[in-house]
């Protein structure tokens, strides 16, 4: 299942900084200071097995087991073939809490002697795995570390655990910081990201196992989501199976699914690895501190308030959406060709037209849509990317002759200046002066971009195509006063 908020876009008036700096926090820490603990683990237990150390703690394991009545973990350890126990071992008490209070307080070993073999052998280890960060942070079973309950938060397992939780993270925090404000978010995130612990260490106390990753914080501010944004309508995406769509409806109701979601899984599916009961208390937790904020007005009314007015808008755009994802092309075309009448500055809507009638197989009309996308300002860098995304298509298909000039101005305004110079080479339907114009400009942009051997090649272009146009004259004067 996955429901997952789309309201508001993200662009530069909306960019939520506070959430980047988190996306940045928990990238960095993966990449730079988790990266190499594999390698590092797996170190350590071949110097388990090779230092003699398993011989040690393997009876003495089988020891705990049993005074702790732990009969599955010893049934699973005596299936595995003897000659690979002693690894099993090293791997299962990485955060086994009980095990190594235990070995500490010696009554696992069968004489003094033994403990005092056994004693800097796992000193020397204990040494390799301090050296790991991953297990120096891990959220631990049955240990109350107030550090761990926060540094965990900023820990993952994978390449894929980290892009999803950041996923939701820049998704809700668009929404969230916006109507929270910087600071209340980031406190709302960290004590959400406790919360999420505690209630992961009450659920698990007494039993094996570490857990690690944003999703009780991501958790948490999903909560909070729900409580603030409160009745207002949200548009959302929702996916269950085959069947997907968007839609709107008030932000409260979402809680109550998520967090349904998450108790069923805990209590039905817990042993699939997930952090089920971090997630569930994540979202109590966010949902508590989010009713705070609104009780105490510390919210931001006016942002939320933006999307509020525009259902029958909204309405009409979700429904293009729907005719785009069924492939419905003309059912599309005839509702975003009102939208754009009623509002000619949208680029979302001409850029949906344009990708309609690339479904259509339509070149005439794709042409006209991309002139349209091209001559709307864009303000964030998706918008951008499809504009010249539209532009290298254009060239790459030979069409952009008879959209030289809305294309020539966009790529200026922008910036592109290769694609700029592609555009107008093929700009020969225009007269002489207005071509020579335009070779004008973009050496003048070349100057200000400091590409100063390009300014000096299309000038001297300039002149030897056009000669006779008063641009060459102004061509000739700008090389002979370099």
């Amino acid at each position: 299942m996955l429901i997952l908020p789309l309201h508001k876009p993200l662009n530069l008036s909306t960019l939520p900084l506070v959430t980047v700096l988190l996306v940045l926090i928990n990238i960095y820490v993966f990449f730079a200071w988790q990266a190499g603990d594999e390698q590092k683990v797996q170190a350590a237990q071949d110097w388990y097995q090779q230092s003699g150390l398993a011989e040690y703690e393997l009876p003495a394991y089988e020891k705990h087991l049993r005074m702790t009545a732990q009969g599955d973990a010893l049934a699973e350890l005596e299936s595995i073939p003897a000659g690979q126990r002693g690894r099993y071992v090293g791997m299962a008490t990485l955060s086994d809490v009980a095990f190594q209070r235990a070995l500490e307080s010696g009554g696992l070993f069968g004489s003094e002697d033994e403990q005092a073999a056994w004693a800097p052998l796992r000193r020397e280890y204990q040494a390799q795995l301090d050296q790991v960060f991953t297990l120096r942070h891990i959220l631990r079973s049955s240990e109350w570390s107030p550090r761990r309950l926060l540094s965990a938060a900023f820990l993952h397992g994978s390449v894929m655990h980290l892009l999803g939780n950041m996923l939701f993270l820049v998704v809700l925090g668009l929404l969230l910081e916006g109507a929270l404000g910087g600071w209340r978010f980031l406190g709302l995130y960290l004590l959400g990201a406790m919360g999420s612990s505690v209630a992961s260490v009450l659920w698990r106390w007494g039993e094996v196992g570490g857990g690690l990753g944003a999703s009780g914080a991501i958790a948490a501010v999903m909560g909070a989501f729900c409580v603030v944004w409160g009745m207002r309508p949200v548009r959302f995406f929702y996916w269950f199976g085959v069947i997907f769509d968007y839609v709107r409806a008030p932000a409260i109701w979402l809680l109550p699914l998520w967090l349904g979601w998450e108790v069923f899984n805990l209590l039905t599916n817990d042993e699939a690895g997930i952090g089920f009961d971090a997630h569930a208390g994540g979202l109590i937790c966010g949902a508590l501190l989010g009713g705070m904020l609104v009780l105490g007005r510390q919210t931001r009314e006016d942002y939320m308030a933006d999307d509020t007015e525009v259902a029958v808008d909204d309405q009409r755009w979700e429904q293009a959406q729907y005719y785009m994802g069924r492939l419905e092309n003309a059912a599309a075309e005839r509702v975003l060709s009102a939208l754009a009448v009623e509002q000619p500055q949208r680029l979302d809507i001409a850029l949906a037209r344009y990708r309609v009638a690339a479904n259509a197989g339509n070149s005439a009309e794709m042409r006209a849509r991309a002139a349209d996308v091209l001559r709307l300002d864009a303000d964030d860098a998706s918008a951008l990317a499809a504009q010249r995304g539209i532009v290298k298509q254009l060239l790459a298909d030979g069409g952009v002759a008879e959209l030289a000039q809305p294309a020539f101005e966009r790529c200026l305004k922008a910036g592109w200046l290769q694609e700029a110079e592609a555009v107008w080479e093929q700009a020969t339907q225009l007269s002489g002066e207005a071509q020579a114009q335009g070779w004008l400009r973009l050496a003048l942009r070349h100057g200000e971009a400091h590409a100063h051997e390009q300014r000096r090649r299309l000038l001297e272009l300039l002149q030897q195509r056009f000669g006779t146009t008063p641009q060459a004259g102004k061509a000739r004067f700008l090389l002979e006063n370099e």
